[in-house]
């Protein structure tokens, strides 16, 4: 079965190995454009960092949210709560995307997790072939979810980076849109860039996308199918190929596993 996940975090698709497509919506890059055309690693964040941040109105481009008292929701266009709202309304009522709230920090049925630490992490069952039957889970195709994350420990351990950028914490919001079964990459690349570029109004002029560009010692080949996808909407000289540590999505030596696509956002221009 073919898993595709748009992801955003505020404040990933998996399936059977090289069924998976994931689509984060927006990662933020202070390197200019040159430098990320010249370097495949310029975005370390793997597919789970992207960002759709708090936005001031004097402001037409993405800032990470402020801690400071005076950035109250009063004096933001795009608080917090509106940017998620917008996001699950977006897919609820334009493809028919069914909400999943989010579930406890702490995991009350998974004794693998100390803290929930992604979006997908109730989704465990279905990547898995775990669902049973009957069950909510067995019958969802599409879904949508605003899952709050603690990353303190294990593989997605933010601690060391905390406080060096603008876009690592050890808890945040991340929000996600999920296909089982149901659309593929061709939409998912769709719904993210008329998310980002006509609900969020993002100014298209500073998006770049990464696709994975294949990984002869494991044996895959290059997705160029996301790539054509992308150069439907961006020039070639911002449709960036990147190897398997920053385009490839897997949680061990086995289970769900797949090629990764980002949206980055060039804040020097």
């Amino acid at each position: 079965m073919r898993i595709t996940c748009i992801a955003a975090m505020m404040l990933s698709s998996l399936a059977t190995r090289s069924r998976a497509f994931s689509t984060p919506l927006l990662s933020s890059s202070r390197r200019t454009s040159s430098v990320m055309a010249r370097n495949s690693k310029y975005a370390r964040l793997a597919n789970t960092a992207a960002f759709v941040p708090s936005i001031h109105r004097s402001q037409q481009q993405p800032l990470h949210a402020s801690s400071s008292s005076s950035d109250t929701d009063d004096n933001l266009e795009w608080p917090t709560s509106k940017i998620r709202q917008t996001f699950i309304d977006y897919f609820i009522t334009r493809h028919d995307h069914k909400f999943i709230p989010s579930s406890p920090c702490a995991p009350l049925n998974d004794p693998t997790l100390l803290f929930a630490n992604a979006g997908m992490n109730q989704f465990k069952p279905i990547f898995l072939g775990r669902a049973a039957p009957g069950t909510e889970l067995a019958t969802l195709k599409k879904a949508v979810n605003s899952q709050k994350c603690i990353r303190a420990g294990g593989k997605h351990n933010d601690l060391e980076d905390v406080g060096r950028d603008t876009y690592h914490h050890t808890f945040f919001e991340m929000m996600g849109s999920w296909s089982f079964g149901d659309y593929f990459k061709k939409e998912a690349i769709e719904y993210a860039w008329d998310l980002l570029t006509e609900v969020y109004g993002i100014d298209e002029s500073r998006l770049y996308a990464t696709y994975f560009e294949g990984d002869e010692t494991m044996g895959l080949e290059a997705d160029l199918e996301a790539k054509e996808f992308w150069l439907k909407y961006l020039p070639e000289e911002r449709v960036l190929g990147c190897n398997a540590r920053d385009n490839f999505w897997e949680m061990g030596d086995t289970g769900p596993c797949g090629p990764c696509s980002e949206i980055h956002y060039d804040r020097i221009g």
